[in-house]
């Protein structure tokens, strides 16, 4: 009996010992359940939309400052610095940003607006062509 004893003394010291032993991130799958991810909450289509009607307005107008821009949205700095660093970390969002900005740019360039829309071109007329003169030799 003295033998039984001393077996499971030894087992529940060496199990013991081997929680010690282990780095504290090896033991992370006792705590696994109790913890979630937090993942970033999504941006919504209005948020999108108004991230880029503050950045368009400040192409159109260099001296605008972000709190001037944001202004008629109602929304504070603070609530837009996280809209944006939200965008920020998808990818597909900052394309789109980046598409929709490069698309502003083009309509409100100066050439554009200059050049205007290019239409069909008309049909062609022939060129007139040089006539040759003809040497009469009398």
């Amino acid at each position: 009996m003295k033998r039984v004893g001393s077996v499971i003394l030894l087992a529940a010291v060496g199990t013991l010992a081997v929680f010690v032993a282990m780095p504290h991130s090896d033991v992370g799958f006792l705590h696994a359940e109790e913890t979630e991810v937090d993942e970033p909450p999504t941006v919504s289509e209005a948020d999108l939309q108004m991230y880029i009607k503050v950045y368009s307005a400040m192409q159109d107008d260099h001296d605008l400052v972000i709190d001037s821009a944001i202004k008629p949205y109602g929304v504070t700095l603070e609530d837009f610095r996280q809209i944006e660093r939200r965008i920020q970390g998808e990818a597909r969002l900052v394309e789109r940003v980046r598409q929709a900005l490069l698309e502003h740019a083009k309509e409100r360039s100066a050439f554009a607006q200059a050049v205007g829309t290019p239409s069909a071109p008309a049909a062609a007329a022939p060129l007139p062509t040089a006539k040759k003169k003809k040497d009469k030799k009398k």
